[in-house]
């Protein structure tokens, strides 16, 4: 009988319940419980560096597939978790082994699947263990709303214009503690400032943003200011001056507003986000409702008038739905990819002239060029059809000469594995992982009857566990190669169907031209002074079209 072992754990580590001892414990226990289903191979499956919140690991995805195939007949894991920690994907797991006949053991809990009694232990078991890590969030939840209410500085990346500062205090039983309160930047502080002032006197995001780009005034990071950032910044609460005003508004809002209002201290916001996981199983973080926000008075000073912070809130307001983004016009294909030769900006689509047949003419221009009115780059406009034709001439002379270029990238990969001896190294390495993980055992049990000599052993067990561990770092290293080079091998046969889809590129759509463009083409620039027009293609660092 074939059995399978499923280990998984969040982060990459080799204590505690490591991937390693998960595998051995699972074993040692189906010798010493599973004797009678005569176990003769284990599959091993292994998820290192993947959260249970979701199905989407592959390993996992892999042991489902084995298990649709009836690759094997019981399924062992250290504990219920590392399956899932969410009792939907945990039951739909259930269901689809039960559905092939394949049985689940859990050793930690001692849960069998092979007994009416186990399975529906196993339902409860993971039903208590969700409700107790949803009750563990709620309470620290709970008790960090409660901690915002003071006025203190949470954690996150500090707003423009200030940074976390860490300072110490006595509480009232004089034991020490610390908190993080926001210092202010001066400098910062400045910048934020003239937004203000400057969004009041041109009353438009586009505005503030061409004078920022003209003045080359940048980001805490160093990059230039975009209308998000500025609309991010004018709506921030941790700038004004709190007022009874201020707070009526955001109560307006439905915000939960704490703290009494000075007008010297600036407020901050808690609890706007939340993680949710989205259709490829990832944790994006999007808006609450505003009944959930949280504005309190902080100890940090703040620094934009009352009233003029309420009189940028209402010109966002009036300008949030003044302009309706209009149907695509165009169809451009290198929307999202070209970029401009001279500064590195993308490139946008902008409608010029009409032609004598009523046609109008798209070209696409440099966006830093745009906003900044041509102060900051004056790369010269280029055509769209103009260059959206020879691009797609360039997709059929690929398509033409693909076996060509499919038998360069097969060599250039070949050249590669061959310099590499990335097999070899991962069985030498596993071989000496073993050899001293039992001199580890042999000075382990020698010291378990001999204590006179206790110091020496536990110097060398030490000695031993250190470079255990280097070996295993390196023969992670080396596994992720060889991942690299099968992956290599996949996208090959990926890059294969693009190419054969080159042949028929009159046929498709414009949206599916730019798909074959974004898997064909690693970079593509347009040099206006020059007149150069450059295309990177996949696999080809020499072939350039210009």
């Amino acid at each position: 009988m074939k059995a399978a072992i499923y280990s998984r754990k969040s982060k990459f580590t080799g204590k505690g319940e490591s991937i390693e001892n998960q595998v051995q414990m699972c074993k040692d226990y189906a010798s010493m419980h599973l004797s009678h289903k005569k176990i003769d191979e284990f599959l091993i499956y292994e998820d290192e560096g993947f959260s249970g919140g979701n199905t989407n690991r592959p390993e996992f995805r892999r042991l489902l597939e084995d298990a649709r195939a009836k690759k094997f007949e019981v399924l062992i894991c250290y504990r219920l978790d590392r399956i899932s920690r969410n009792v939907a994907d945990f039951s739909t797991t259930l269901e689809t082994l039960q559905k092939y006949d394949i049985d689940f053991v859990s050793i930690r809990e001692q849960f069998d699947t092979s007994s009416p009694m186990g399975r529906a232990m196993i339902y409860i078991a993971s039903v208590f263990a969700q409700l107790e890590r949803e009750t563990i969030a709620e309470r620290v939840r709970d008790n960090m709303l409660e901690l915002a209410k003071t006025g203190r500085w949470l954690g996150g990346i500090a707003p423009l214009g200030y940074e976390a500062d860490q300072v110490k205090y006595f509480d009232e039983s004089m034991n020490e503690r610390s908190m993080v309160k926001l210092k202010q930047v001066p400098e910062e502080l400045k910048t934020v400032k003239l937004i203000f002032d400057k969004y009041l006197e041109f009353k438009a995001l586009n505005k503030v943003e061409t004078y920022l780009l003209q003045s080359n005034i940048k980001t805490k990071r160093g990059n230039n200011f975009s209308k998000n950032n500025l609309r991010i910044i004018l709506s921030n609460t941790v700038y004004v001056k709190a007022t009874k005003e201020v707070l009526d508004y955001l109560e307006s809002l439905d915000i939960t507003t704490c703290g009494e209002p000075d007008g010297v201290h600036g407020l901050l916001s808690y609890n706007k986000q939340k993680g949710v996981s989205n259709d490829n199983g990832k944790i994006v973080r999007v808006y609450r409702d505003t009944s959930d926000w949280i504005a309190a008075v902080s100890s940090h000073k703040g620094i934009i008038e009352a009233s003029d912070w309420l009189q940028a809130q209402q010109i966002l307001l009036q300008n949030k739905d003044r302009y309706i983004t209009s149907p695509k016009a165009h169809n451009a294909i290198l929307t999202g990819i070209i970029r401009c030769a001279i500064c590195g900006s993308s490139m946008r689509i902008s409608r010029g002239h009409t032609d004598k047949n009523g046609t109008n003419i798209y070209y696409y221009k440099c966006t830093l060029k745009y906003h900044s009115k041509g102060v900051r780059c004056n790369n010269k406009n280029v055509r769209v059809d103009q260059l959206d034709t020879v691009v797609k001439n360039s997709l059929k002379e690929l398509g033409i000469n693909k076996k060509s270029l499919i038998e360069k990238i097969k060599s250039k990969n070949k050249a590669t594995r061959s310099q590499s001896d990335s097999p070899s190294k991962i069985y030498a390495l596993e071989n000496q992982i073993e050899e001293k993980k039992k001199q580890m055992n042999n000075l382990v049990t020698k010291l378990s009857m001999d204590n006179d000599i206790e110091d020496i052993l536990v110097s060398k067990i030490k000695s031993l566990k250190t470079e255990i561990s280097s070996l295993h770092t390196e023969l992670e290293k080396q596994k992720n190669l060889n991942s690299e080079f099968d992956e290599e091998e996949v996208n090959l046969s990926f890059l294969e169907m693009l190419l054969d889809r080159c042949s028929l590129i009159d046929t498709l759509s414009n949206d599916e031209v730019k798909e074959l463009v974004k898997g064909l083409v690693e970079k593509i620039t347009w040099n206006g002074t020059t007149q150069d027009f450059v295309v990177d293609f996949v696999g080809s660092e020499e072939d350039k079209k210009k």
